[in-house]
Protein backbone atom coordinates (compact mmCIF):
# COMPACT_ATOMS: atom_id res chain seq x y z
CA UNK A 1 0.00 0.00 0.00
CA UNK A 2 1.34 3.24 -1.04
CA UNK A 3 2.05 6.08 1.91
CA UNK A 4 -0.24 8.89 1.51
CA UNK A 5 0.25 12.08 3.34
CA UNK A 6 -2.22 14.81 3.40
CA UNK A 7 -0.86 18.24 3.20
CA UNK A 8 -2.41 21.48 4.20
CA UNK A 9 -1.36 23.79 2.44
CA UNK A 10 -0.34 24.32 -1.37
CA UNK A 11 1.94 27.37 -0.92
CA UNK A 12 5.99 27.18 -0.35
CA UNK A 13 5.37 24.70 2.42
CA UNK A 14 3.16 22.57 0.88
CA UNK A 15 5.27 22.99 -2.62
CA UNK A 16 8.19 21.54 -0.84
CA UNK A 17 6.24 19.03 1.03
CA UNK A 18 4.71 17.56 -2.39
CA UNK A 19 7.32 17.44 -4.20
CA UNK A 20 9.74 15.51 -1.91
CA UNK A 21 6.79 12.95 -1.53
CA UNK A 22 6.74 12.93 -5.61
CA UNK A 23 10.53 11.96 -5.29
CA UNK A 24 9.92 9.30 -2.93
CA UNK A 25 7.22 7.55 -4.53
CA UNK A 26 4.59 8.81 -2.00
CA UNK A 27 0.88 9.87 -2.89
CA UNK A 28 -0.09 12.71 -1.27
CA UNK A 29 -3.84 15.24 -1.07
CA UNK A 30 -3.29 18.72 -0.84
CA UNK A 31 -5.81 20.94 0.32
CA UNK A 32 -5.54 24.95 -0.28
CA UNK A 33 -8.42 27.46 -0.63
CA UNK A 34 -6.69 28.58 -4.23
CA UNK A 35 -7.52 27.05 -7.05
CA UNK A 36 -4.28 28.07 -8.54
CA UNK A 37 -1.73 27.51 -5.50
CA UNK A 38 1.58 26.52 -6.77
CA UNK A 39 1.58 22.51 -5.89
CA UNK A 40 -2.17 22.06 -7.00
CA UNK A 41 -0.06 20.52 -10.37
CA UNK A 42 2.63 18.01 -7.79
CA UNK A 43 -0.46 16.74 -6.16
CA UNK A 44 -1.87 13.38 -6.18
CA UNK A 45 -5.33 14.77 -5.38
CA UNK A 46 -5.69 18.48 -4.66
CA UNK A 47 -9.03 20.07 -3.15
CA UNK A 48 -9.30 23.26 -3.90
CA UNK A 49 -11.19 24.54 -0.75
CA UNK A 50 -10.58 26.74 2.48
CA UNK A 51 -10.35 24.40 5.57
CA UNK A 52 -13.02 25.99 7.84
CA UNK A 53 -14.41 22.94 9.58
CA UNK A 54 -13.11 19.88 10.95
CA UNK A 55 -15.61 18.53 8.89
CA UNK A 56 -14.11 19.29 5.58
CA UNK A 57 -10.60 18.41 6.78
CA UNK A 58 -12.35 14.63 7.13
CA UNK A 59 -13.74 14.94 3.87
CA UNK A 60 -10.37 15.23 2.35
CA UNK A 61 -8.00 13.25 4.41
CA UNK A 62 -10.04 10.37 5.60
CA UNK A 63 -7.80 8.59 3.85
CA UNK A 64 -4.46 9.37 4.43
CA UNK A 65 -1.96 8.15 6.66
CA UNK A 66 -0.68 11.21 8.59
CA UNK A 67 -1.06 14.96 8.26
CA UNK A 68 1.25 17.64 7.63
CA UNK A 69 0.19 21.33 8.09
CA UNK A 70 1.77 22.98 5.57
CA UNK A 71 0.68 26.76 6.19
CA UNK A 72 1.18 29.66 8.77
CA UNK A 73 -2.57 30.71 9.13
CA UNK A 74 -3.10 30.43 12.69
CA UNK A 75 -6.99 29.37 12.12
CA UNK A 76 -6.24 26.96 10.02
CA UNK A 77 -3.12 25.57 12.18
CA UNK A 78 -5.77 25.51 15.60
CA UNK A 79 -8.72 23.60 13.54
CA UNK A 80 -6.40 20.76 12.58
CA UNK A 81 -4.89 20.72 16.00
CA UNK A 82 -8.84 20.39 17.15
CA UNK A 83 -9.50 17.96 15.40
CA UNK A 84 -6.42 15.98 16.46
CA UNK A 85 -7.37 16.74 19.83
CA UNK A 86 -10.74 14.64 19.24
CA UNK A 87 -8.77 11.95 18.36
CA UNK A 88 -10.47 11.00 15.07
CA UNK A 89 -7.71 12.46 13.08
CA UNK A 90 -4.84 10.48 11.20
CA UNK A 91 -1.59 11.36 12.63
CA UNK A 92 -0.73 15.09 12.87
CA UNK A 93 3.05 16.14 12.51
CA UNK A 94 2.78 19.50 14.01
CA UNK A 95 3.90 21.35 17.02
CA UNK A 96 1.44 23.98 17.71
CA UNK A 97 3.00 25.29 20.83
CA UNK A 98 6.62 25.63 19.18
CA UNK A 99 5.03 27.43 16.56
CA UNK A 100 3.37 30.06 18.85
CA UNK A 101 6.82 30.67 19.90
CA UNK A 102 9.06 30.53 16.54
CA UNK A 103 6.42 32.48 14.63
CA UNK A 104 6.81 35.59 17.01
CA UNK A 105 9.91 37.35 16.56
CA UNK A 106 10.02 39.41 19.99
CA UNK A 107 9.23 35.45 21.62
CA UNK A 108 12.05 34.19 19.67
CA UNK A 109 14.25 36.89 20.76
CA UNK A 110 13.67 35.91 24.91
CA UNK A 111 14.12 32.23 23.70
CA UNK A 112 17.41 32.67 22.19
CA UNK A 113 18.42 34.61 25.20
CA UNK A 114 17.45 32.60 27.85
CA UNK A 115 19.10 29.38 25.76
CA UNK A 116 22.51 31.61 26.38
CA UNK A 117 22.12 31.69 22.28
CA UNK A 118 24.44 33.80 20.14
CA UNK A 119 22.32 37.33 19.14
CA UNK A 120 22.38 40.40 17.16
CA UNK A 121 22.41 43.43 19.81
CA UNK A 122 18.75 45.50 20.09
CA UNK A 123 18.27 48.58 19.21
CA UNK A 124 19.21 51.26 20.93
CA UNK A 125 21.66 49.08 22.57
CA UNK A 126 23.65 48.95 18.88
CA UNK A 127 24.92 51.11 16.39
CA UNK A 128 23.53 51.66 12.53
CA UNK A 129 22.82 50.25 10.48
CA UNK A 130 20.07 48.49 11.83
CA UNK A 131 17.32 45.46 9.97
CA UNK A 132 13.93 46.22 10.85
CA UNK A 133 12.00 42.71 11.41
CA UNK A 134 7.60 42.99 11.46
CA UNK A 135 7.30 40.57 15.05
CA UNK A 136 4.68 38.40 13.60
CA UNK A 137 6.08 37.54 9.87
CA UNK A 138 8.23 34.15 8.95
CA UNK A 139 11.27 34.93 7.29
CA UNK A 140 12.43 38.07 5.14
CA UNK A 141 8.63 39.34 4.86
CA UNK A 142 8.89 43.02 5.57
CA UNK A 143 12.74 43.10 6.47
CA UNK A 144 13.99 46.68 6.19
CA UNK A 145 17.77 47.80 5.81
CA UNK A 146 17.92 51.44 8.15
CA UNK A 147 20.84 53.03 7.42
CA UNK A 148 20.92 55.77 9.83
CA UNK A 149 18.90 58.09 12.40
CA UNK A 150 17.08 59.93 9.68
CA UNK A 151 16.15 56.83 7.82
CA UNK A 152 14.53 55.41 10.99
CA UNK A 153 12.65 58.96 11.84
CA UNK A 154 11.10 58.54 8.03
CA UNK A 155 10.38 55.14 7.82
CA UNK A 156 8.91 55.06 11.70
CA UNK A 157 7.53 58.85 12.19
CA UNK A 158 6.89 59.62 15.80
CA UNK A 159 8.81 56.72 16.91
CA UNK A 160 6.15 54.40 16.02
CA UNK A 161 7.82 51.51 15.90
CA UNK A 162 5.20 48.87 17.48
CA UNK A 163 5.19 45.28 15.75
CA UNK A 164 8.76 45.71 14.68
CA UNK A 165 11.74 44.11 16.06
CA UNK A 166 14.68 46.11 15.55
CA UNK A 167 18.40 44.71 15.77
CA UNK A 168 22.21 45.20 14.65
CA UNK A 169 22.93 44.84 10.68
CA UNK A 170 25.55 41.90 11.09
CA UNK A 171 26.62 41.27 7.38
CA UNK A 172 28.12 37.81 6.46
CA UNK A 173 27.13 34.64 4.47
CA UNK A 174 23.98 32.77 5.74
CA UNK A 175 23.95 29.37 6.26
CA UNK A 176 20.23 27.31 7.33
CA UNK A 177 20.10 23.63 9.60
CA UNK A 178 17.18 21.65 10.23
CA UNK A 179 16.79 19.41 13.77
CA UNK A 180 14.08 16.97 14.56
CA UNK A 181 13.68 15.01 17.47
CA UNK A 182 12.07 15.32 21.05
CA UNK A 183 13.59 16.60 24.10
CA UNK A 184 16.64 14.97 24.84
CA UNK A 185 16.87 13.33 21.71
CA UNK A 186 17.25 15.33 18.53
CA UNK A 187 19.21 15.38 15.43
CA UNK A 188 20.80 17.71 13.85
CA UNK A 189 20.91 17.40 9.83
CA UNK A 190 23.04 18.77 7.31
CA UNK A 191 23.78 22.28 7.02
CA UNK A 192 22.97 24.92 3.75
CA UNK A 193 24.70 27.92 2.71
CA UNK A 194 21.82 30.67 1.28
CA UNK A 195 22.04 33.07 -0.95
CA UNK A 196 19.85 35.95 -0.89
CA UNK A 197 18.14 38.47 -3.00
CA UNK A 198 17.67 42.21 -2.49
CA UNK A 199 15.21 41.98 -0.36
CA UNK A 200 16.32 39.68 2.23
CA UNK A 201 14.79 36.76 0.38
CA UNK A 202 16.49 33.34 -0.20
CA UNK A 203 17.40 32.79 -3.82
CA UNK A 204 19.26 30.20 -3.69
CA UNK A 205 20.52 26.81 -1.38
CA UNK A 206 23.53 24.86 -2.02
CA UNK A 207 24.33 21.62 0.08
CA UNK A 208 26.24 20.32 1.90
CA UNK A 209 28.32 22.88 3.35
CA UNK A 210 31.73 21.46 3.83
CA UNK A 211 32.67 23.40 7.09
CA UNK A 212 32.92 20.91 9.90
CA UNK A 213 33.80 23.48 12.76
CA UNK A 214 30.77 26.03 11.03
CA UNK A 215 28.59 22.46 11.45
CA UNK A 216 29.46 21.38 15.27
CA UNK A 217 29.04 25.09 16.33
CA UNK A 218 25.64 25.40 14.64
CA UNK A 219 24.41 21.86 15.94
CA UNK A 220 25.08 22.94 18.94
CA UNK A 221 23.36 26.23 19.13
CA UNK A 222 20.52 24.45 17.41
CA UNK A 223 20.58 21.61 20.57
CA UNK A 224 20.49 24.14 22.71
CA UNK A 225 17.26 26.29 21.58
CA UNK A 226 15.03 22.89 20.76
CA UNK A 227 15.83 22.18 24.43
CA UNK A 228 14.63 25.30 25.66
CA UNK A 229 11.44 25.46 23.62
CA UNK A 230 10.74 21.74 24.35
CA UNK A 231 10.14 21.23 20.20
CA UNK A 232 8.62 18.35 19.27
CA UNK A 233 8.82 17.70 15.53
CA UNK A 234 10.71 19.59 13.17
CA UNK A 235 12.93 23.47 13.56
CA UNK A 236 15.00 25.17 10.88
CA UNK A 237 17.06 27.57 12.26
CA UNK A 238 19.05 30.34 10.13
CA UNK A 239 22.21 31.96 11.40
CA UNK A 240 25.18 34.14 9.55
CA UNK A 241 28.32 33.69 9.84
CA UNK A 242 29.97 37.25 11.04
CA UNK A 243 33.80 37.71 12.10
CA UNK A 244 32.52 37.71 15.97
CA UNK A 245 30.78 34.10 15.15
CA UNK A 246 27.59 32.74 14.76
CA UNK A 247 24.66 34.65 15.03
CA UNK A 248 20.88 33.19 15.28
CA UNK A 249 18.92 34.95 13.14
CA UNK A 250 15.42 33.28 13.28
CA UNK A 251 14.14 30.12 13.89
CA UNK A 252 10.50 28.24 12.69
CA UNK A 253 9.24 25.17 14.36
CA UNK A 254 7.56 23.75 10.46
CA UNK A 255 8.29 22.27 7.51
CA UNK A 256 10.69 24.71 5.70
CA UNK A 257 10.68 25.18 1.89
CA UNK A 258 13.76 24.82 -0.45
CA UNK A 259 16.48 23.58 2.09
CA UNK A 260 14.53 20.12 2.33
CA UNK A 261 15.09 19.75 -1.40
CA UNK A 262 18.95 20.56 -1.27
CA UNK A 263 18.77 18.53 1.55
CA UNK A 264 17.54 15.03 0.15
CA UNK A 265 19.53 15.35 -3.30
CA UNK A 266 22.93 15.91 -1.40
CA UNK A 267 22.70 13.52 0.97
CA UNK A 268 19.72 11.54 1.09
CA UNK A 269 18.12 12.49 4.32
CA UNK A 270 14.67 12.39 4.33
CA UNK A 271 13.91 15.42 6.62
CA UNK A 272 10.31 15.30 5.80
CA UNK A 273 10.32 11.29 6.64
CA UNK A 274 11.97 12.49 9.76
CA UNK A 275 9.62 14.54 10.60
CA UNK A 276 6.55 12.12 9.80
CA UNK A 277 8.23 9.52 11.78
CA UNK A 278 7.93 11.31 15.11
CA UNK A 279 4.68 10.86 14.98
CA UNK A 280 3.12 7.66 12.87
CA UNK A 281 5.38 4.32 12.66
CA UNK A 282 4.01 3.67 8.65
CA UNK A 283 6.69 6.02 6.94
CA UNK A 284 8.30 4.08 3.98
CA UNK A 285 12.02 3.90 4.44
CA UNK A 286 14.17 4.89 1.95
CA UNK A 287 17.92 3.43 0.71
CA UNK A 288 20.46 5.68 1.69
CA UNK A 289 21.65 7.61 -1.16
CA UNK A 290 25.24 8.31 -2.58
CA UNK A 291 26.29 11.81 -0.83
CA UNK A 292 25.94 14.35 -4.01
CA UNK A 293 26.15 18.43 -4.01
CA UNK A 294 23.25 20.05 -5.24
CA UNK A 295 21.98 23.69 -5.61
CA UNK A 296 18.14 24.38 -5.60
CA UNK A 297 17.52 28.44 -7.41
CA UNK A 298 14.65 30.45 -8.25
CA UNK A 299 14.29 32.22 -11.74
CA UNK A 300 12.34 34.75 -13.14
CA UNK A 301 11.70 35.15 -16.86
CA UNK A 302 9.99 37.90 -18.06
CA UNK A 303 9.41 39.13 -21.70
CA UNK A 304 12.74 36.73 -22.51
CA UNK A 305 15.28 38.05 -19.98
CA UNK A 306 16.50 36.35 -16.73
CA UNK A 307 16.75 37.22 -13.44
CA UNK A 308 17.29 35.45 -10.40
CA UNK A 309 15.49 36.01 -7.51
CA UNK A 310 13.92 35.17 -3.75
CA UNK A 311 11.61 32.79 -4.05
CA UNK A 312 8.40 34.89 -3.67
CA UNK A 313 8.59 34.69 -7.18
CA UNK A 314 7.56 30.92 -6.91
CA UNK A 315 4.93 31.78 -4.41
CA UNK A 316 3.74 34.43 -7.36
CA UNK A 317 3.75 31.63 -9.97
CA UNK A 318 1.05 29.57 -11.74
CA UNK A 319 0.98 25.89 -10.63
CA UNK A 320 4.04 24.57 -10.94
CA UNK A 321 5.29 21.15 -13.06
CA UNK A 322 8.40 19.36 -12.10
CA UNK A 323 10.42 18.66 -15.12
CA UNK A 324 13.25 16.47 -15.87
CA UNK A 325 16.42 17.14 -17.97
CA UNK A 326 14.92 21.21 -17.87
CA UNK A 327 17.68 22.61 -20.58
CA UNK A 328 20.05 20.36 -18.52
CA UNK A 329 18.94 20.76 -15.02
CA UNK A 330 18.04 17.13 -13.26
CA UNK A 331 14.96 18.63 -12.33
CA UNK A 332 12.98 21.93 -12.26
CA UNK A 333 9.86 23.10 -10.99
CA UNK A 334 7.96 25.51 -13.42
CA UNK A 335 5.36 27.00 -14.38
CA UNK A 336 6.49 27.50 -18.51
CA UNK A 337 4.46 25.66 -21.26
CA UNK A 338 5.53 25.63 -24.67
CA UNK A 339 6.39 28.93 -26.53
CA UNK A 340 6.73 31.07 -23.09
CA UNK A 341 8.66 34.13 -22.62
CA UNK A 342 7.75 34.79 -19.52
CA UNK A 343 7.93 31.95 -16.50
CA UNK A 344 9.40 31.32 -13.21
CA UNK A 345 11.48 28.16 -12.64
CA UNK A 346 12.88 26.28 -9.55
CA UNK A 347 16.01 25.29 -10.71
CA UNK A 348 17.72 22.00 -9.08
CA UNK A 349 21.34 21.12 -10.26
CA UNK A 350 22.78 17.83 -8.95
CA UNK A 351 26.42 16.71 -9.51
CA UNK A 352 29.44 14.52 -7.79
CA UNK A 353 31.56 17.62 -7.05
CA UNK A 354 31.25 20.91 -6.22
CA UNK A 355 33.12 22.09 -9.75
CA UNK A 356 30.73 19.86 -11.38
CA UNK A 357 27.87 21.43 -9.80
CA UNK A 358 28.71 24.83 -10.86
CA UNK A 359 29.77 24.12 -14.48
CA UNK A 360 26.35 22.15 -14.52
CA UNK A 361 24.74 25.47 -13.82
CA UNK A 362 26.59 27.60 -16.19
CA UNK A 363 25.23 25.12 -19.04
CA UNK A 364 22.02 25.12 -17.90
CA UNK A 365 21.67 29.11 -18.08
CA UNK A 366 23.30 29.14 -21.37
CA UNK A 367 20.95 26.85 -22.91
CA UNK A 368 17.77 28.64 -21.35
CA UNK A 369 20.17 31.66 -22.78
CA UNK A 370 20.09 30.88 -26.51
CA UNK A 371 16.20 29.17 -26.36
CA UNK A 372 15.53 32.82 -25.21
CA UNK A 373 17.73 34.88 -27.15
CA UNK A 374 19.19 36.53 -24.21
CA UNK A 375 22.50 36.71 -22.06
CA UNK A 376 22.68 34.40 -18.60
CA UNK A 377 22.09 36.33 -15.39
CA UNK A 378 24.92 38.26 -14.49
CA UNK A 379 25.08 36.04 -10.90
CA UNK A 380 26.51 33.04 -13.46
CA UNK A 381 28.63 34.70 -15.25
Amino acid sequence: MTFTLGILGGGLQGLEAALIAKLSGWNTVVMDGKDMAPAAKLATKFVAKKAQTILDLENSFHNCDAILPANENLSSLELVDKWHKLGSSPPVAFDLKSFRISRDKEKSKKLFLEAQAPVAASYPGCDFPLIAKPTDRSGSQGVTLIKNKEELERLFPEGNTKGYLFEEYCPGPSYSLELTGKPHNYKTWVATYLEMDSSYDCRAVWSPVADAALEESFAAISVALAEKLELIGLMDIEVIDTPKGLIVLEIDARFPSQTPVAVYLSSGVNLLAELLSLFTKDVPQELQKEPMFSLLEHLDVKNGQMSLMGEHRIAQARPLSLKENFFGAPLALTDMEEGDTSFAATIICRAKTQAMLKQQRREIYERLGLHLGTNVPKEIE
